[in-house]
């Protein structure tokens, strides 16, 4: 559904949870696809390969600043991570924009599917105040109108803040980017084994690292793909949320 008409569309038969959800978690799973494809090319690629393609045209836009192997591969990481945070922030502002427009759908209308000018119109306005405002407030908004508390809030202001890093400072921690305690620190789940009761399984369990200023932000790759994993769950926490205000308002599934 486009943002852009948010009170053009009908309730039912178009938005529903199950389809944002749908949307949703094939957009993450396609931006963890690509991450792992990406990575592991990286890895994998040598410098035979880059040579044979960087010769292919014959001649080059500006031969002297052509990066050799080892200086492609570490800038052509330092971009990946930089567009993975990026699209997973991009994913979850999404996600909570249409998580919004269906609440108020529902808070506006009920059981009403029918809808009026009136109500249509304050849809309209709500979902573009929203749409306008930054993380911040639409976690704020969310709990206010709504009664919901999103799981992982810190987790997606550390993506953010990581964000600035890569864009603004070149991937420099700065004395601007850290808290009151002299860091930055990210947050997000990772898949480990965990022994319990003497049996070994996997287990999502809470993560971070942190950064002081004049340090590179550099993730792992196994840090990179943690991130999309806090994504995940974030989407499960709200999408949860989401139905129990649904059910409450509306009664059933």
């Amino acid at each position: 559904m486009s943002e852009n008409s948010p009170a053009n569309q009908p309730a039912e038969g178009t938005i529903s949870l199950q389809a944002i959800s749908q949307n949703m978690l094939l957009g993450l799973q396609r931006q963890y696809d690509m991450l792992v494809f990406t990575l592991a090319s990286i890895r994998n690629e040598d410098p035979t390969t880059y040579n044979l393609y960087s010769s292919l045209a014959r001649v080059m836009p500006l031969a002297p600043a052509h990066l050799p192997h080892d200086k492609m591969r570490a800038y052509s990481r330092a971009l990946l991570q930089r567009s993975a945070v990026n699209d997973l922030i991009v994913l979850s502002v999404e996600c909570m924009n249409h998580c919004h427009l269906l609440c108020t759908f529902i808070k506006e209308r009920g059981k009403n599917m029918q809808g009026d000018p009136a109500s249509d119109q304050r849809i309209a306005e709500r979902q573009t105040a929203f749409v306008k405002a930054n993380i911040q407030e639409k976690f704020s908004i969310l709990e206010r109108d709504f009664n919901i508390v999103c799981e992982l809030e810190d987790s997606l202001f550390s993506l953010a803040a990581a964000l600035r890093v890569l864009v603004n400072n070149h991937g420099q921690v700065t004395n601007d980017d850290i808290s009151p305690d002299g860091t930055l620190v990210l947050e997000f789940k990772a898949v480990k084994d965990v022994e319990e009761n003497g049996k070994t399984a996997p287990k999502l369990v809470d993560t971070s690292r942190s950064f002081k200023p004049g340090e590179r932000l550099e993730l792992s790759d196994e840090e990179l793909i943690g991130m999309n994993i806090t994504v995940a769950k974030f989407f499960d926490g709200l999408f949860r949320s989401v139905d129990f205000f649904g059910t409450y308002h509306l009664g059933g599934n």
